[in-house]
């Protein structure tokens, strides 16, 4: 069974290549719209894009159906283990919702003059800020503790 999973995955990681490197070659190679004076876009700028969206979504797709597909096995041959795993998960969703409800709605002011004031979406920029700050502050201190051995049995 692992032959075949480490084939698939071989596989798929070339074709995943040969597709980047198709588009890059489009990108730099096909050649350059003119959208706005004397500034030059290549022709293929929303391919490149779409594809790191859709690259970014089956990524994500595949992260939740394999924890989820783990976590039914688990679940299956030691329960309590696995609704301890579920411990990180809660506390990443405390985290967010926390840092959503601490961020501002107030309205920023942009480059160009006008004003941006969807509050969700400030809310949810000052969530994702905040959290990346706090998650960034917790590894740097796992990291520190476990230099010095405090995780060590």
């Amino acid at each position: 069974m692992a032959k075949i999973s480490y084939k698939m995955s071989y596989y798929v990681f070339y074709v995943c290549v040969a597709l980047i490197l198709v588009v890059l070659g489009m990108f730099y190679g096909v050649g350059y719209t003119n959208p706005v004076g004397e500034y030059n876009e290549p022709a293929h700028t929303e391919t490149l894009i779409y594809l790191m969206y859709g690259m970014f979504a089956v990524a994500v797709i595949i992260t939740l159906l394999g924890g989820l597909v783990k976590f039914a096995g688990s679940l299956k041959e030691n329960p309590a283990s696995a609704i301890k795993s579920l411990v990180g998960l809660i506390l990443l969703i405390v985290l967010l919702i926390v840092t959503y409800n601490i961020g501002s709605d107030a309205p920023v002011l942009m480059a160009d003059g006008n004003t941006y004031s969807d509050a969700t979406m400030l809310k949810v920029s000052d969530m994702l800020i905040y959290s990346t700050y706090v998650l960034f502050i917790i590894a740097a201190l796992g990291t520190l503790l476990n230099l010095f051995g405090v995780f060590k049995k």
